[in-house]
């Protein structure tokens, strides 16, 4: 393949997943807010009707509908878990954002940021499906993935990598610590 294509071809697909995940934010929180505010009005428009004594609808079966909405936003939220959705989502556009920066900025070659591009989809795609309800199981002792300030990916690969952040413990025979935790 022509290098000039695969640029091309590279600078399309990261700005085509630039503009669906702009799309996919936009959606996701609207959505998240969505479903707040209807459970909020149901709870509470049941709440008045209930509480006025006053028989509004022909039927009672109108006001259980309305009742058992906020339990079905619940689920519907806990199912599509849409504000999680739509951090994961942002997280994902900053990480396509700052390798199209710097592809353009000429930090990174086309090879190597098709390279990083990948590893992002790939990690963010697989991050996705563990979002919501219905996902299967779970590890419940580990913890949620968090970003860090500084991107996964290590361009200078002998760069030595962090490793004990942490301050050593060191024990006396009182069971203090020498900085002063039991």
């Amino acid at each position: 393949m022509d290098t000039n294509k695969a640029t091309q071809s590279f600078e399309s697909e990261i700005g085509k997943e630039l503009k669906k995940r702009v799309k996919a934010i936009g959606r996701d929180s609207s959505l998240a807010h969505i479903i707040l505010w209807v459970s909020i009005i149901a709870s509470f428009a049941s709440a008045i009707m209930v509480a006025s004594g006053q028989k509004i609808f022909e039927n009672n079966i109108w006001l259980a509908i309305i009742a058992g909405i906020p339990g079905l936003v619940v689920l519907v939220d806990k199912t599509f878990d849409f504000a999680r959705r739509s951090s994961s989502g942002i997280m994902y556009k900053i990480e396509l954002q700052e390798l199209k920066n710097d592809y353009e900025f000429g930090k990174i070659n086309a090879y190597r940021a098709a390279q990083r591009l990948q590893e992002i989809t790939r990690r963010h795609e697989s991050s996705f499906l563990r979002i919501g309800f219905l996902t299967g199981e779970r590890n419940i002792a580990a913890p949620e993935p968090h970003y860090a300030d500084s991107p996964v990916y290590k361009e200078n690969k002998n760069d030595p990598a962090e490793t004990n952040l942490l301050a050593p413990k060191s024990h006396t025979g009182n069971g203090v610590s020498s900085n002063g935790v039991k």
